[in-house]
């Protein structure tokens, strides 16, 4: 039997009966760091969007979410998923995850998950999207894949706090391909190739949650690589780096994670305190935009007054 992909574990949920309809549990722990404050935002959006998968017939698939960050989750306590059904239509379903954790099951996270039937003929559409980059040529396995810790390494120091993902943690193979650093923050662009290593079952549920905890990997190194003498070497000049908001669009609903895509991230704004990043990835193989979209951060820099 085939092992299964890691990042199948991390985006897991399963149904708690006894806390109630329509909710639901983290089956596995979200990190096996000890140590660690908070856990990675990106698996809270994936799980919001298994549990909200969850309430729905299979013809449904995500077509956009938007999440907001309330409090930081603890990692080794287990997150409930209370999903609301707030719209139930022939085309078109929405839903609202609201995820809780601890003592009087405090909100940690929102997201409003809105899906679309794709069994159904839609007629004649406009079809169009944004071409994927250029990249001379250079294909993922010309990218040895330790350039991505190698990169780690030589950027980040581990004593800002900025969670990281362990090497070993890490469930999707990221082969950084181009990063054009320049003197104006806008004009900065991050891109790499990215997988998951191990195929996953055909599932399109289970692809949509992974691309959903993607989504959020290295979100923040767009504006953080895009500043380098504001945050310093190693980004030294960091004290907080967090996400406030995520929004993202999944275009093909059957886009396959453990496919090779490119990823472009940029940033277009950054002030009180905060930063805006934009991101799109492709599939190589195909050129299609399979998704993209945009997140609101917070990150302080040491001795800042705001």
């Amino acid at each position: 039997m085939a092992p299964n992909a890691p990042i199948e574990a991390l985006v897991t949920v399963k149904q708690t009966p006894e806390l109630g309809p329509d909710t639901y549990v983290n089956v596995n722990p979200m990190t096996s760091q000890q140590g660690v404050r908070s856990v990675f935002g990106g698996a809270v959006v994936g799980l919001s969007v298994a549990a909200a998968f969850m309430t729905l017939p299979p013809e449904f698939s995500v077509h956009s979410l938007q999440s907001t960050f309330i409090r930081a989750v603890k990692p080794m306590e287990v997150v409930h998923f209370h999903v609301e059904r707030t719209s139930d239509g022939r085309s078109f379903a929405s839903r609202v995850v609201h995820a809780t954790q601890g003592a009087g099951d405090a909100c940690v996270h929102i997201s409003t998950v809105c899906f679309q039937r794709n069994d159904l003929p839609v007629g004649n559409v406009l079809d169009y999207a944004v071409a994927m980059p250029d990249v001379n040529s250079c294909l993922p396995d010309d990218i040895p894949r330790e350039k991505l810790q190698e990169a780690m390494t030589a950027s980040i120091t581990r004593d800002v706090p900025l969670l990281q993902l362990r090497a070993d943690e890490e469930p999707f193979d990221w082969r950084p391909f181009d990063n054009t650093f320049t003197d104006q923050p806008t004009h900065y662009r991050q891109r790499s190739f990215v997988r998951s290593p191990t195929p996953l079952p055909d599932n399109m549920a289970l692809h949509q949650n992974a691309l959903a905890y993607l989504s959020d990997t290295y979100m923040l190194g767009a504006a953080l690589n895009a500043s380098p003498s504001m945050v310093g070497r190693k980004l030294q000049n960091v004290a907080m780096a967090t996400s406030l908001n995520h929004t993202l669009w999944l275009h093909e609903p059957t886009a396959k994670v453990d496919e090779w895509m490119l990823g472009e991230r940029v940033t277009s704004w950054g002030s009180n305190g905060r930063v805006l990043i934009h991101q799109r990835f492709w599939n190589v193989r195909s050129g299609r935009l399979v998704m993209s979209g945009t997140q609101e951060g917070l990150i302080r820099l040491k001795n800042a007054k705001l």
